[in-house]
């Protein structure tokens, strides 16, 4: 130990030898520095101090200092030569979130990344359960409370295979259940944990819960299990066509609808039911009592969600605009409540609606996705596929009264940083850092509404984020002087000067 502790110090020793002191003197003592070193031909080698605050550098008798060690960015030492440390002070700063754009999901930067909605259920309760795909090819089992002020509880998360974005959901017996592929899941409906699993005989085409009974269609026919141990149940023979989504109902009889559109009642013989002339169902879900819901689509291209009831027939219907087309539906079993997943032109759209005592129709969520990876900006108004993409903005510097030569101007822009994103020089030095998150594929700035302010965008597969940043003009460059370089190390190294504070 003794040797190895004797070794260390030698390596430690030799590293502080070969360190470059860097000095400067700021305007204030209050705000961040940034400094960087460049080279004889003004380019940046390596990005020393990253929006660091006062209280990180080590004071002393003639300003603040802190040490390079000799390398550039890739962490080789860097040639011999002339290198200067230069950089900026920023005092009053600020950077605040403005608005979420093309997402009405994502309401504040804690809210999941929802690219897409691929099955929803309804909780007991009514609070919703959303299979979703996640910003960063990521999976998510999400529980959604609409009347909440923190709406958001993740159950689950895990890499998105491609199998996984055609996912079935189900919920009962208080489980949730998972069909991807063959692989049948039940996880914990408070914790998100898998409890069991099956790997089913035949390629399933649909899955539906309710109460304690799970209900699985296949191409051969239905199968009926109980929810708390995966047993079966029950069985039923294939509908006279081939089938598409099955709901059970408050008996042990189900619902199922044809790829034709087509609508059968199982109880145990089948019996088609009727529907609209000219209209097909497209999904169903089960509802309260011995009623269930189905997503219907007309000739014309409207969009209904109807309850029906195999005794009573059609007891209420809601109309969508004729632009979207069913994609997914979920209802209640202890309510008159469902909700739907409609599909529009580079729009999906997210509707969570109940009926009152009235019956008149209550809508509780109405959520909305639109592509907007491709988003720009036009006569300064934002577009989800349209327009420039403003880089770079210009701002006046504060006058350096220990500089007169300080540059009074600056170029900025919009940057990628590690980790992270914000304004950067044009060689890329980090100055204003917006965002702690990565994975923003497309940035932009502008000038604000007053001088020294900017309107700052990002934006990757979920959604479009807008910042303010204001006080830009309390920006101040930094000269820290000339280093002559050499080996590795500085050639003529400055005095030692003893500070008056160790840095922290």
């Amino acid at each position: 130990m003794a040797a190895l502790r004797l070794i260390y110090g030698l390596l430690f020793f030799a590293a502080a030898a070969h360190a470059v002191e860097i000095r400067f003197v700021p305007p204030s003592a209050q705000g961040t520095v940034s400094l960087g070193i460049y080279d004889r031909g003004g380019k940046l080698v390596r990005v020393l101090c990253d929006e660091w605050p006062i209280a990180n550098f080590a004071a002393g008798l003639n300003g603040l200092s802190t040490e390079w060690d000799g390398n550039d960015s890739g962490g080789q030492p860097v040639a011999a030569g002339t290198y200067t440390a230069r950089g900026f002070h920023m005092e009053d700063v600020s950077v605040e979130g403005e608005a979420f754009y093309f997402n009405s999901w994502i309401t504040s930067e804690d809210a999941p990344r929802i690219v897409s909605v691929g099955a929803i259920g309804i909780l007991a309760g009514g609070d919703l359960l959303l299979a979703a795909r996640l910003a960063g090819d990521q999976g998510a089992l999400l529980r959604y409370s609409p009347q909440n002020e923190n709406p958001w509880v993740t159950l689950a998360t895990e890499p998105l295979s491609a199998t996984a974005q055609n996912v079935k959901l189900a919920v009962a017996g208080g489980r949730v259940f998972v069909l991807t592929g063959r692989k049948l899941r039940a996880l914990d409906l408070a914790t998100g944990k898998e409890v069991a699993g099956v790997e089913l005989s035949a390629d399933p085409v649909d899955l539906a819960g309710r109460e304690d009974r799970l209900a699985v269609l296949t191409a051969g026919g239905i199968k009926i299990y109980d929810a708390t141990n995966l047993t079966e149940r029950s069985a039923l023979a294939a509908p006279p066509v081939k089938p598409a989504a099955v709901a059970p109902l408050g008996t042990d009889d189900v619902v199922v609808v044809g790829e034709d559109g087509s609508l059968w009642h199982g109880a145990p013989e089948w019996q088609r039911l009727e529907t609209p002339a000219a209209s097909q169902v497209r999904a169903l879900a089960s509802g309260r009592g011995n009623t269930f819901w189905a997503l219907e689509q007309s000739a014309d291209g409207a969009v209904a969600v109807v309850q029906d009831s195999p005794e009573e027939g059609r007891l209420a219907e809601w109309i969508a605009a004729p632009s979207w087309e069913p994609v997914s539906l979920a209802a209640a079993v202890d309510a008159d409540y469902f909700a739907a997943i409609l599909a529009g032109a580079d729009t999906e759209r997210t509707v969570a609606i109940r009926r009152n005592a009235a019956n008149g129709w209550e809508l509780l969520a109405d959520k909305t996705i639109t592509a907007s990876e491709n988003f720009g900006l036009s006569d300064g108004k934002l577009s989800p596929a349209a327009g420039s993409v403003p880089a770079a903005i210009t701002v006046a510097l504060r006058e350096n009264p220990l500089d007169a030569a300080a540059p009074r101007s600056l170029e900025l822009r919009a940057s990628t940083f590690a980790g992270g994103s914000g304004l950067a020089t044009v060689d890329g030095l980090p100055l204003v850092r917006v965002s702690d998150e990565a994975g923003f594929s497309r940035l932009a700035v502008i000038p604000g509404p007053t001088p020294g302010t900017a309107q700052f965008y990002q934006g990757d597969s979920a959604c479009v984020e807008q910042y303010s940043i204001a006080n830009l003009g309390e920006i101040t460059a930094l000269d820290a002087g000339a280093i002559e370089m050499e080996g590795g190390a500085e050639k003529a190294p400055p005095p030692e000067e003893d500070p008056e504070a160790p840095t922290p």
